[in-house]
C-alpha cells in the first residue's frame, strides 16, 4: 500500500511539472535579417597591367612632343657686394670699405623653345654708401642707402651641353640693365670736431664736416652673369647664379670738407652707383606650357 502510495504521489509530481513548463518565444530574441549588397570592385590585380599601358602611352607620347613656350614666377635670394668711390681719402682720415647685404626679388620669366628667356619683376636690393672715419681702435662708420627696390629686365641664352636637353635644365648666359628710383633730397649730415697739440700751450682746432644726397632722377645697373638651372619636376626649377653689375649714374653722393682752425684744407667725395657683385639661388614655379609635335614623330594608336 505504501508502494502504491509513493507511485501516485511521483505521478502527480510529473503532471504537476509538466503543467508548469515554461515557453520561450524564440523569434522575439531572433537577430535582424542581414541586408546583402552587391558591390562590384576593380580587382587590382588584373588593373596593374591597364594602369601601366596607360602611363607606357603617356610617356611615349611626351617623347613625341617639344617644349616650345613656359610662363612661370620666381623668387630669388642671396648676397650682393657694393661700394662708393672716394676721391681723396684726406691723409687715411677716410675711407669707404664694400658692403655685402641680403637681397631678394620677385619676377615673371617666359622661355622660347628652352634657349631663350626673358624675365622682369621687383628686387629690393639697396644701393650703399660707407663712410669710416679712422679713430685709433674704434673707428667711426656711418651708412647711407637709397630706398632699395629696383625694376630688373633679363634677358638669358641657354649655352654648353645643356643646350640639349628637353627642359631648362642647362647652364644659362644672362645680361640685362635694372631701373633704379633712388629717392630725392638731403639724406644726413655730420660734424666731427678734434684738437691736436703743437706745443705746451698751442692746439689746433680740426673739423670734418660731410652732407650726403641721394639723386634725384632715376639711375640703372647693367649686369651680365651666368646661371646654371636644374628641372626638378615638371613645375619646378631650381637655379644658382653669380652676377656682376654695373652702375649707370650716381645714386648716392657725399661730399667732406676737412678744415683746421676754420680753414679748408682738402675737400674729398664718396660716390655709390652700385657697382659691385651677386650671388645667390632661385626657385622658378612653370605654371604654364606649350608643346609642339616632333617632326620626326607617327602618332601613337
Amino acid at each position: 500500500m505504501k508502494h502504491i502510495s509513493l507511485l501516485s504521489f511521483l505521478v502527480a509530481l510529473a503532471v504537476s511539472a509538466q503543467a508548469q513548463e515554461v515557453v520561450i518565444d524564440t523569434n522575439y530574441y531572433a537577430p535582424p535579417p542581414v541586408v546583402r549588397r552587391r558591390i562590384l570592385m576593380a580587382d587590382p590585380d588584373q588593373n596593374t597591367p591597364n594602369s601601366s599601358r596607360r602611363t607606357e602611352k603617356r610617356r611615349e607620347l611626351l617623347e613625341q612632343l617639344n617644349e616650345t613656350q613656359t610662363w612661370y614666377v620666381g623668387a630669388e635670394g642671396g648676397l650682393r657686394s657694393d661700394g662708393g668711390i672716394l676721391s681723396n681719402s684726406l691723409d687715411g682720415l677716410v675711407s669707404t670699405p664694400t658692403q655685402t647685404k641680403i637681397n631678394w626679388g620677385v619676377y615673371l620669366g617666359y622661355t622660347y623653345r628652352n634657349a631663350w628667356a626673358f624675365e622682369t619683376g621687383y628686387t629690393q636690393s639697396p644701393t650703399h654708401l660707407n663712410i669710416t672715419i679712422a679713430n685709433g681702435s674704434k673707428p667711426l662708420v656711418f651708412d647711407y642707402q637709397n630706398n632699395g627696390f629696383g625694376i630688373p629686365f633679363r634677358i638669358k641664352r641657354r649655352i654648353g651641353l645643356g643646350s640639349r636637353t628637353a627642359n631648362g635644365t642647362g647652364l644659362w648666359l644672362t645680361g640685362g640693365a635694372w631701373l633704379v628710383p633712388n629717392g630725392s633730397g638731403q639724406m644726413g649730415e655730420f660734424s666731427l670736431i678734434g684738437y691736436t697739440y703743437r706745443g705746451r700751450n698751442r692746439s689746433d682746432t680740426i673739423r670734418l664736416t660731410n652732407t650726403t644726397t641721394v639723386s634725384k632722377s632715376i639711375t640703372g645697373l647693367a649686369e651680365l652673369g651666368v646661371e646654371y638651372a636644374a628641372r626638378l619636376s615638371p613645375q619646378l626649377e631650381l637655379g644658382f647664379y653669380m652676377r656682376k653689375y654695373w652702375g649707370l649714374g650716381n645714386a648716392l653722393r657725399s661730399d667732406l670738407a676737412y678744415t683746421v682752425n676754420k680753414t679748408s684744407l682738402q675737400t674729398a667725395t664718396v660716390v655709390a652707383n652700385g657697382t659691385g657683385w651677386g650671388f645667390g639661388a632661385s626657385l622658378r614655379y612653370i605654371y604654364g606650357r606649350q608643346y609642339e609635335m616632333k617632326k620626326s614623330a607617327k602618332p601613337t594608336r
